[in-house]
């Protein structure tokens, strides 16, 4: 996976993103599955959404461990798929930081993330949501 494939991800994943937290959504425990060009670096021919009943979870609040992602992403890899991206989103909230927008992006040859701080909106915007540097999660974030 060439990091102009990462970068697109994270590009193609901010925009909607966005526009759902100014519209007031909230986002919690989505997976989203990329199917990517093989000849251009950074070119993603398609994407979608992951339903968690059709990753045999029945609340996905389960994806919040990240264990349980871990094995999922996993399993998802191992499968005969066009995609050879995936993507875990969620709302993350604690005492010590703000609250902020977690996105992780899983390939075969590595994972990667970036956090989103979440701020409120100006104008009708509800909240908005702030763009961020993404960064490559440990060398052992698949194990």
């Amino acid at each position: 996976m060439e990091s102009a494939d990462i970068n697109a991800a994270f590009r193609e994943m901010f925009r909607p993103l966005r526009a759902n937290i100014r519209r007031g959504m909230t986002i919690e425990c989505q997976v989203y599955a990329f199917e990517l060009d093989a000849c251009v670096p950074g070119q993603l021919l398609g994407g979608c959404w992951i339903p968690s009943a059709a990753l045999g979870f029945a609340a996905v609040q389960v994806l919040a461990d990240p264990g349980r992602r871990r094995t999922l992403f996993a399993r998802l890899l191992a499968e005969q798929r066009a995609e050879a991206l995936f993507a875990y989103v969620s709302e993350v909230a604690t005492a010590s930081k703000p609250a902020m927008l977690y996105v992780e992006l899983v390939s075969a040859d590595g994972c990667y993330a970036a956090e989103h701080p979440l701020r409120p909106g100006r104008g009708w915007y509800v909240r908005d949501l702030v763009q961020a540097p993404a960064y490559r999660l440990g060398p052992n974030a698949l194990a």
